[in-house]
């Protein structure tokens, strides 16, 4: 039998990595983000000013941990302003997503227990073939609201707005909802209340 796969893909702050670890930790299958991976790159690049590397080894999935050549990134140093804004910048390049992509393929085939993955373009590009493909969605206030809590009130709705038109609008891979994905709106649900949903979506597959 093939080991499961569950894509979520969605804009900024909508709960993705939030709603993607419960729902991992209740089907007891491996969750990764993979915009771990585009910030980890994008701390190389500020450190190093490179982003072509020669070697990428992740020693953790949860908590992430990951060597690039020899810089060590661990991940608590991931979630900054200044970081937000250079992953975004370099997720624009397609060798970047590339290399992106090896990675994260080889994270799935490595799993022994199957996977829940969130991204941007995880059902869409990396993982069309996944078993159940979510997309998740909320107004701009409400990911506003999440968001803010999460950076400690460093990122405002203007953040928001210009990551959203960054990522629906670049060239590769832009944000978009799969096909064939199942789409929730979130702003009236809980966590809870939404992984009840895909879990019954996943029953009908």
């Amino acid at each position: 039998m093939n080991k499961i796969l569950i894509t979520l893909d969605g804009p900024s702050g909508v709960g993705k990595t939030t709603i993607g670890k419960k729902l991992a930790n209740e089907l007891n299958l491996d969750f990764f983000s993979s915009g771990a991976l585009y910030r980890a790159l994008a701390k190389f690049n500020l450190i190093t000013k490179k982003i072509i590397f020669e070697n990428f080894h992740i020693d953790s999935l949860a908590p992430f941990k990951c060597k690039i050549d020899e810089i060590v990134i661990t991940e608590k140093e991931l979630y900054t302003n200044d970081l937000n804004e250079k992953s975004s910048e370099i997720a624009q390049l397609s060798e970047v997503r590339g290399l992106i992509q090896n990675i994260l393929h080889s994270i799935y085939n490595e799993s022994s227990k199957g996977l829940v993955i969130e991204g941007r373009d995880m059902g869409s590009v990396v993982f069309p073939y996944a078993n159940l493909k979510i997309y998740l969605d909320a107004s701009e206030e409400v990911r506003s609201l999440r968001r803010k809590v999460q950076s400690n009130n460093q990122e405002t709705i203007d953040d928001i707005r210009t990551r959203d038109t960054r990522d629906k609008n670049r060239v590769n891979s832009p944000l978009v909802v799969p096909n064939g994905a199942f789409l929730i709106q979130t702003d009236n649900f809980t966590i809870d209340e939404t992984i009840i949903l895909i879990k019954e979506k996943l029953e009908l597959q």
